[in-house]
């Protein structure tokens, strides 16, 4: 008699395994996906990086699957980490995922691939602020085909900050020094969008060539934008010309910091950059305002605005290029 209440008891027990492996089944093939390995983890690092930085794409991941590859966790090892973990550093990284499956799953996907990530570079001794992750699911995947390994991937920007130049600090001028005639210059600085987001880390050069003085801006900000479609949305822009601008007051060269608005659009040689100073002495403003200046060569592609701050660095005399 117990043998049989036994039995009935395992066969019970066996139904609801099978009803519970049945209802697993089910609710995958609802996704419509299928956990599937695709092979070593694959690597495209560009060649339009930043100095001592690297820009990357490690795709190839697996389909439904969120771990990095050991192929991928390699060259975050050997080419990533050092630079975080050297002088002042800033990484941007991407998650995205293909087609296949629903917006909201391929989403939360592509989270937890840069997540993983992001762990394991914190893992390697790596400050977590320097760190700026974003996920996009499936929106900037391919067109043609459900599944594309190129899709399923963390793309990379990792690039020490810029520093403006270091000079020995003189003495201060004795008395203001002002004019109405001033050049500026962009020394460089990284730009664009994570989604809505944009964001810009740039640094100016104001140039009062009568009164022979410079000073030094940090500009930094977040707004609105959208960056390259198909990869990290950044572009990262060179040292660019001197442009010309006046002001309709005398000014010295450290009264440009405060409120500010960029906008550039672009790419390349062919690029639009405006810069508004809206911190200016009550009464002042620059003709043209705002002001259209001309920056360096720009490794990427995109279009942003945002309004920030200008802030003073230091003054030197200076005659010029």
């Amino acid at each position: 008699m117990r043998s049989d209440r036994l039995a009935r008891i395992d066969h019970h027990t066996f139904g609801l395994v099978l009803d519970t492996c049945f209802a697993g089944l089910l609710g995958v093939a609802a996704r419509g996906i299928v956990l599937k390995q695709t092979g070593p983890g694959k690597i495209a690092e560009s060649t339009a990086a930043p100095v001592g930085g690297v820009r990357a794409s490690l795709f190839n991941y697996d389909i439904d699957g969120g771990d990095p590859k050991p192929e991928h966790v390699a060259f975050l090892a050997r080419r990533v980490a050092p630079i975080l973990k050297g002088k002042a550093a800033r990484c941007w990284l991407q998650g995205s995922a293909s087609h296949t499956g629903s917006d909201a799953h391929n989403l939360q996907l592509s989270k937890t691939r840069v997540d993983k990530v992001v762990a394991y570079l914190v893992g390697q001794g790596v400050d977590r602020n320097r760190l700026l992750p974003s996920y996009v699911g499936e929106s900037m995947a391919s067109m043609k085909v459900a599944e594309a390994e190129g899709d399923r991937a963390v793309s990379v920007l990792c690039a020490p900050l810029i520093s403006p130049p270091v000079h020995p600090q003189p003495p201060s001028p004795p008395t203001p020094k002002t004019t109405t005639k001033f050049r500026i210059r962009e020394l460089g600085g990284i730009s664009g969008g994570i989604g809505p987001v944009a964001f810009d880390h740039l640094y100016f050069q104001i140039w009062d060539p009568q009164n022979q003085l410079t000073t030094f801006y940090q500009y930094s900000a977040g707004g609105a934008g959208k960056g390259l479609k198909g990869g990290p949305p950044l572009s990262v822009t060179l040292q660019g010309p001197w442009n010309d601008f006046v002001t309709t007051a005398r000014l010295g060269t450290d009264e440009f910091g405060g409120a500010a608005r960029f906008t550039t659009a672009g790419t390349m040689w062919w690029t639009m950059n405006i810069v508004n100073f809206m911190g200016l002495p009550r009464g002042i403003k620059t003709d043209p305002n705002p002001t259209e200046i001309s920056t360096g060569f720009t490794v990427g592609l995109g279009a942003a605005t945002s309004v920030g701050r200008m802030v003073r660095g230091p003054t030197y005399p200076f005659t010029g290029p």
